[in-house]
C-alpha cells in the first residue's frame, strides 16, 4: 500500500474498532492475529496483506475500496444513487427504504448473534421471494432443493421466527432530537398499507 493508502486504513480500522465498542485484544482474537499487531496495523507502522483486508472487511460489515480510503460509501452504493431519476419511483423508495431499515436494524443489533438475526432475516425474505419468482418461471426451479410450496410455508415459519427473536433484542430506541429522514420507509409504509386495504381487506 501507498503511504497515503496505509495512513487511511490504518485510521479506518481504528475507528471501526472503536465504533463497535470493542477492545483491540477482543478484535484481535476474533481476526485470528495478535494484539501487538493489531496495534501496528491501526498505527500505520506495519502493512497488512490483502487477505486481511477481506476478512476486515467481512468482520465490520464494510466493503474494501472504504477500508482502503477509495470511497467513502460502506456498502459500496454511491451517495448519490438513490437521488438519481429512476424511471420507476416506486422501485426506487423500496430500495431506498430497504437500506434505511437495514443499516437501522444493524445499528440497534449491538451483538454478534443480533446482527445475524438480522441476516438471516432478510436473506430469508429475498429467499421467499426468489421462489416466488421461480413459480412464476423467472428462475429456473432446478435452482431449488426443496419443493416450493413447502419451502415457501418453511421460509414464512423461519421468517416469524427471526421476527420473533429479533423483537427480544433490548430496546436502543434514541432519545432527543431525531434528524433521520424517513420519508422513503413512510413512502413504503403507505405503499404496503395500501395494498393491504385495497387487496386484503373486505368492506
Amino acid at each position: 500500500m501507498a503511504k497515503e493508502k496505509l495512513s487511511k486504513f490504518s485510521e479506518v480500522l481504528s475507528q471501526l474498532r472503536k465504533e463497535r465498542g470493542i477492545s483491540q485484544k477482543k478484535a484481535a482474537t476474533d481476526l485470528g492475529i495478535s494484539q501487538a499487531l493489531l496495534s501496528h496495523y491501526e498505527k500505520g507502522i506495519r502493512e497488512c496483506g490483502l487477505d486481511f483486508v477481506i476478512k476486515c472487511s467481512e468482520y465490520y460489515n464494510v466493503t474494501t475500496d472504504y477500508l482502503l480510503g477509495v470511497s467513502d460509501n460502506r456498502n459500496g452504493v454511491s451517495a448519490d444513487y438513490f437521488d438519481s431519476e429512476v424511471e420507476n419511483e416506486s422501485l426506487a423508495v423500496l430500495m431506498q427504504a430497504t437500506k434505511q431499515l437495514f443499516d437501522m436494524a444493524v445499528a440497534v443489533s449491538s451483538g454478534s448473534n443480533a446482527r445475524r438475526f438480522v441476516y438471516d432475516y432478510y436473506m430469508l425474505a429475498l429467499y421467499r421471494g426468489a421462489l416466488t419468482l421461480a413459480k412464476a418461471g423467472a428462475i429456473p426451479k432446478e435452482l431449488f432443493r426443496i419443493d416450493y410450496t413447502v419451502a415457501r410455508e418453511l421460509a414464512a415459519a423461519a421468517i416469524a421466527v427471526e421476527d420473533a427473536k429479533f423483537a427480544l433484542i433490548e430496546d436502543r430506541s434514541r432519545t432527543g432530537k431525531d434528524d433521520t429522514d424517513y420519508s422513503a420507509i413512510t413512502s413504503l409504509v403507505e405503499q404496503a398499507e395500501g395494498f393491504i386495504l385495497d387487496n386484503y381487506i373486505m368492506e
